[in-house]
């Protein structure tokens, strides 16, 4: 009895033993990473640049196993076997990140990166390498926006007049062929932006309101509206007034659906994230949408803020701000805090102007575009004398230009702080 007793623990004791040793128990004690986002892209390296290797759903878990240098993704392990990597932001990090390595990531495939711009709303649209090179013209339209795979530029056309200012919808191979429109019949549309899945795409159009500026004259004692003031009689002008509303168009068949709106909205941006989720510039400020529910609010109260563009991991929001005479960029969080200004004139700029009895001229730093994996800013500004691409880091540090006046062999880039998105960047 006390030899079977025996026995039996050490086999116990072996048992537990192999398990302590085994890869089993050892994945146990890896920090694992719970996923908090609706759906969430495991992509080959650390950043938007990569390619995607798998889609986790919300409170799928992951097995943590390394880091990159600033412990904003991790690398993970999937039930096949492989290994990814998942943006911090976008996960519940449980066993703590201090103890994991630091991996070095795998170059990211640089193929298919492509800038495109427009020289003016409704002018030439022409696409550029990252590094400069490669200029070459694709179309004529307004607010260029490559495809979520770099694929397809979307752009809007204004067409001609009946009842209103009437456009239509296009898409364009980023290549500059197989040019086809998506769907027509639409007034003053503008502004497209790709959902994440690149089946659909949200257009700013307007909806409504008093296109042309007219007058109020009083008629035989009567309230009547004229495009001129009637002689004789007490007139008042009425400024024109559209209304701006949204519009989700599938890429597919041109099918559309007006959605939820302020009175006057501007430069939607699709959350690259969350699918039902889109921001763009209301009555209010920078406004959130919930395309699911139809409701809004308000992510920043403050009307001087001009076309928003989401980060490609949706954490951080670009937009162009009227500083006192001048425009410049702002970065912000999704939900509106931790504000911060990257761009402005040095001091030493304007009283090296003064020395010279210059009148002092402030830069203009507007249309910010993200690049692909979030660790750049593309945008336009005129410090130069007149609009040239530059390209920043997210923080706005090292500061350089990328498309110059003189690469642009005498194109004047045009900018008129009107949501217009000047630069997309894929």
């Amino acid at each position: 009895m006390r030899l079977r007793l025996y026995l039996s623990t050490a086999i116990v004791l072996l048992v537990l033993t192999a398990f302590a040793f085994s890869p089993a128990a050892y994945a146990l004690s890896e920090p694992q990473a719970t996923v908090d986002a609706a759906a969430l892209n495991v992509r080959q390296g650390p950043g938007t640049a990569y390619e995607i290797l798998a889609v986790v759903n919300a409170g799928d878990s992951l097995t943590v196993t390394g880091r990159d240098a600033t412990a904003s993704w991790y690398q993970v392990r999937l039930a096949d076997g492989r290994q990814g990597w998942v943006s911090g932001a976008l996960v519940t990090l449980v066993g703590g990140a201090a103890g994991l390595p630091e991996v070095t990531a795998p170059t990211a495939r640089s193929s298919g990166s492509t800038i495109v711009f427009q020289v003016s709303s409704g002018g030439p649209i022409y696409a550029v390498n990252p590094d400069g090179s490669g200029l070459r013209y694709l179309t004529t339209g307004m607010d260029p926006a490559i495809s979520p795979d770099g694929q397809w530029v979307a752009f809007t056309r204004w067409d001609g007049r009946q009842n209103g200012i009437t456009g239509s919808l296009w898409v364009i191979n980023v290549d500059g062929t197989r040019e086809r429109q998506v769907v027509s019949g639409a007034y003053q549309p503008k502004s497209p932006v790709w959902s994440a899945d690149g089946q659909r795409i949200i257009i700013s159009m307007q909806h409504g309101g008093t296109v042309d500026d007219a007058w109020t004259c009083m008629v035989n004692g009567k309230p009547v509206e004229v495009p001129q003031p009637v002689a004789g009689q007490r007139c008042m002008p009425q400024r024109a007034d559209p209304f701006w509303g949204l519009r989700v168009v599938a890429v597919a068949d041109g099918a559309y659906e007006d959605v939820q709106y302020d009175m006057h909205s501007f430069g939607p941006t699709w959350d690259p994230v969350n699918a039902w989720h889109v921001i763009y510039r209301g009555d209010r400020g920078i406004t959130s949408l919930d395309l699911n529910l139809g409701t809004t609010w308000v992510v920043k109260a403050n009307g001087l803020h001009r076309g928003p563009a989401f980060s490609p991991d949706g954490t951080k929001i670009a937009t162009t701000f009227k500083q006192n005479y001048q425009w410049e960029v702002h970065v912000m969080n999704a939900d509106g805090s931790g504000e911060v200004r990257l761009t402005e004139t040095p001091l030493a700029v304007i009283v090296a102007q003064h020395l010279k009895g210059q009148e002092a001229r402030v830069w203009n730093n507007a249309a910010p575009a993200w690049s692909p994996d979030g660790s750049q800013i593309a945008f336009i500004t005129d410090r130069n004398g007149s609009y040239e691409i530059w390209v920043m880091n997210a923080d706005g540090t090292n500061q350089q230009p990328l498309v110059t006046a003189a690469a642009l062999g005498g194109l004047q880039i045009k900018y008129d702080g009107v949501d217009e998105r000047v630069i997309s960047w894929r």
